[in-house]
């Protein structure tokens, strides 16, 4: 006597052969996943590290403008020296100091901070009683030279 398959039988044997197809399927497409991922990583990272330094450079800026406002609003070489926020009473360029090196409880140094950091503080005159102030944070990133500066003017009032 000859069995014919009965119709469940053909069932069950296609359900298993598709399932293999549908395991199969999900392996690709996780290790897809996995390889896009072990990709995108450096990339992730270096933005990332890229953005830390951007950062650091504008909090260092943002301290060194902040403690402007506990000197003395004529803002003499003599003043910011006192109070430890330039390396020196010397300019380096006309009316512009550094402050590299400093390193006090209120900022911190930008050597110390950035890869190859520097920091110049520029003070101009621009009316009798007003001061303007520019601090710029300079680093070497990737061998790419990158710079943050912020301005503000500064009213000397108790004259």
């Amino acid at each position: 006597m000859t069995t014919y398959p009965t119709m469940k039988r053909l069932l069950r044997k296609r359900q298993k052969g598709s399932a293999l197809i549908e395991a199969m399927f999900a392996i690709f497409l996780a290790l897809v996943c996995a390889v896009i991922f072990a990709a995108t990583m450096p990339t992730a990272n270096r933005s990332r590290a890229k953005a830390d330094l951007n950062n650091l450079a504008l909090g260092l800026a943002q301290k060194q403008m902040e403690a402007l406002k506990g000197v003395d609003a004529a803002l003499s070489p003599e003043a910011l020296f006192a109070a430890r926020l330039i390396d020196s009473k010397d300019p380096v360029a006309p009316n512009t100091y550094s402050f590299t090196n400093v390193d006090s409880g209120v900022s911190d140094s930008p050597s110390s901070v950035l890869p190859n950091g520097t920091g110049r503080l520029r003070v101009e005159t621009v009316a009798i009683e007003l001061r303007r102030v520019t601090v710029e944070v300079n680093w070497t990133e990737e061998g790419q030279p990158k710079t943050v500066r912020l301005g503000t003017l500064i009213a000397d009032l108790n004259n």
